[in-house]
């Protein structure tokens, strides 16, 4: 009785020994998988800080330059109208100055426009307009008037300096409103990648989230 006695506890003892071994390194394994789970959750919200800072600074920068854009398309649109009424005017100036039957108060009126419609599309230049010191120069001296005689000429000179203008401000116009929208495309297309990056990082921190607290009940 003795020795069957002696080999059951024995046994006992073995089973015991083999069971807390087992759940030692069940311990250990858990451990291990919380601290592994603990760093990529760590890093997950690392990136999903990153990723929301990268949105907000692009988004910011986007802000900035829409304004910038905004503000220079309706500087330029304003002095091309001004451009183009000026044009008209001339135009219609310069056609009364050659009619010599026309009446010289309505020649005069005409040419009192025109010089006001050139001066309205120097007041409306963009500060940055880039316009040659010479075109300048030739635009004064059509506001300063001068002789009759001179007129016509002069009113010639500036209606091609104007329509040179208007030519290149309405291409400046064109490239910057294509530029525009290619950078605003660009930005909507970073910010789909990146707002797809941030649901799969929340998604896959939640999901480790899970798999930690489960481990650590155990």
């Amino acid at each position: 009785w003795c020795e069957k006695t002696t080999e059951r506890k024995a046994a006992a003892i073995t089973d015991a020994q083999e069971d807390l071994r087992a759940y030692g390194q069940t311990i250990l394994s858990l451990k291990g998988k919380v601290a592994t789970l603990g760093a990529e959750i760590e890093e997950l919200t690392q990136g999903i800080k990153e990723n929301k800072e990268a949105q907000e600074q692009a988004t910011a920068l986007r802000q900035k330059d829409n304004e910038a854009y905004m503000a220079e398309s309706t500087e330029m649109k304003q002095a091309l109208a001004a451009m183009e009424q000026a044009i008209t005017v001339l135009n219609k100036a310069t056609k009364g100055s050659k009619d010599e039957k026309a009446d010289k108060a309505a020649l005069l009126q005409a040419q009192t426009q025109a010089t006001s419609a050139v001066r309205q599309v120097i007041g409306a230049l963009p500060a940055d307009a880039g316009v040659s010191q010479e075109h300048v120069a030739q635009l004064a001296a059509f506001l300063q008037g001068g002789a009759a005689a001179k007129y016509m000429p002069q009113s010639m000179t500036v209606q091609g300096i104007l329509t040179d203008m208007y030519d290149t401000f309405a291409s400046d116009l064109e490239t910057s409103t294509r530029d525009e929208a290619s950078a605003n495309t660009k930005f909507e297309d970073f910010i789909a990648v990146k707002t797809i990056e941030l649901k799969d990082m929340e998604a896959e921190k939640a999901k480790k989230e899970a798999e930690k607290a489960e481990a650590e009940v155990r």
